[in-house]
């Protein structure tokens, strides 16, 4: 068995150790970025130099267990700078026969903490000791019938996350399917066949097998400048409780907030910088345009990161293969001292496929009352961005947006990618990526 021992959470970028747990005595351990070998040892230590580039880029990080004829006989993946848990939890498996391992390592991390406030553990449905330091002794057990270790971890924020692991010689292996999700988006009101759309994607020249397409239910991630929150709130006032269906949200849709006031945690000596967001906002608690002027933009210390909070908008909006949307709401004065380029961020919304939306609230006192439905488009430093400083604004731009998700569609094809690494053919008429335009 093989495990990765770093844990790479939240946005990486640069030169970087990685260090692996591996089970018995290997041929050789290799470590693959994106489909490429980057290293190969036959003897442990087994640490690797990886360079994850100088650009923010979705990563897949794979380390591969080989025999002497060079064949894979385990492999552990981990993808980088895409969709994953504040924390995660592993099981490796140890000791001196392979057949009747008498140890398991236990592997976590957490983006911000260093500690877990309490871990559980238990195999086949009784609590075992831990000693603190990732060990677990395993008790007297069979081999020949299945086995399931499990662990789970609270941390001070609330949250908890578990881990399973079935192992025993009878244990039985499915066959399972990795799929990916790619959103796309087309013309046209009609949903496509799987049949209308083979022929359509290509890995590398090789065409890639659809299996399902969908229309799920959005998933929409805004980040809400502080220099936005006046205006903001004098929308509210004017406005009073005025929604109409133009600005609802349907069932099953998601609103998120990311509020790009950056604070810094040392968990793990990574210096991670966290964004405070909100919880997910659905259709009982208010309409889009409700939302946007009622959500409290917190008074928080800490610099801000406009660029950088982007970038996590775009993670978030990415996670469960659905049609999404990142929304950058802009004050008068927006300022940004952001760690990333404003093209480094856009260039990684788009491999993440992604689409951004910019609006600007106008300034302070302005008439919140238009006189027309004519939109006025600014300049700003991420892009033309939309006016809403009034009502009937917020209601034409939330339009807009609606226009484009109505367009994406989830397409699943066969295989486990990293979405910017997938390609159109040109069987693909009227269709593009979301988030390319």
């Amino acid at each position: 068995m093989i495990a990765f021992a770093t844990l790479f959470l939240g946005l990486v970028l640069g030169p970087k150790q990685v260090d692996i747990l591996v089970e018995g005595d290997p041929a050789a351990v290799m470590l693959q970025l994106d489909g490429v070998e980057i290293g190969r040892k036959s003897e442990p230590p087994w640490s690797f130099d990886c360079d994850l580039g100088p650009r923010l880029a979705p990563h897949k990080l794979e380390a591969l267990v080989l025999n002497q004829a060079d064949e894979i006989q385990a492999r552990a993946v981990q993808w980088i700078n895409l969709p994953r848990s504040r924390a995660e939890v592993a099981f490796l498996l140890e000791g001196d026969d392979p057949k009747r391992p008498d140890s398991a390592r236990l592997v976590w991390k957490h983006i911000e903490f260093d500690q877990a406030d309490s871990i559980r553990l238990r195999f086949d449905g009784r609590d075992v000791s831990y000693d603190g330091l990732g060990t677990i002794r395993l008790p007297d057990y069979d081999p020949e019938k299945l086995h399931i270790l499990e662990a789970e971890l609270r941390f001070p924020d609330g949250a908890h996350y578990e881990a399973e692991l079935s192992f025993g010689t009878r244990l039985g292996f499915g066959a399972e399917i990795d799929l990916t999700g790619l959103v796309l988006t087309m013309s046209g009101d009609s949903q496509p066949s799987i049949q209308d759309l083979e022929g359509w994607f290509e890995k590398d020249g090789r065409l890639l097998e659809v299996v399902g397409v969908e229309r799920s239910p959005a998933r929409i991630v805004m980040v809400i400048d502080e220099t936005a929150k006046e205006s903001l709130r004098e929308l509210a006032t004017v406005t009073g409780g005025a929604a109409n269906g133009r600005t609802a949200l349907r069932k099953g849709e998601e609103v998120l907030f990311v509020f790009p006031r950056a604070r810094t945690t040392g968990a793990g000596g990574t210096g991670s910088k966290l964004f405070t967001l909100s919880q997910p906002f659905t259709a009982e608690r208010g309409d889009l345009a409700w939302l946007l002027t009622r959500v409290s933009v917190p008074d928080e210390p800490g610099s801000r990161r406009v660029t950088d909070a982007l970038a996590v908008a775009g993670v978030e909006a990415a996670t469960g293969g659905r049609p999404r949307a990142v929304i950058l709401v802009l004050g008068h004065e927006a300022t940004d001292t952001s760690a990333y380029q404003v093209d480094e961020v856009l260039d990684f919304l788009r491999d993440l496929r992604v689409p951004l939306w910019i609006w600007w609230t106008g300034r302070p006192s302005a008439v919140t009352v238009s006189e027309g439905r004519r939109p006025i488009r600014v300049d700003t430093s991420w892009g033309k961005a939309t006016d809403i400083s009034s009502f009937s604004r917020i209601e034409q731009a939330v339009v807009e947006l609606r226009k484009g998700l109505d367009r994406q569609h989830t397409v699943w094809v066969e295989g486990s990618y990293l979405p910017n690494r997938i390609a159109l053919t040109p069987e693909a008429t009227k269709a593009e990526f979301a988030g390319q335009n």
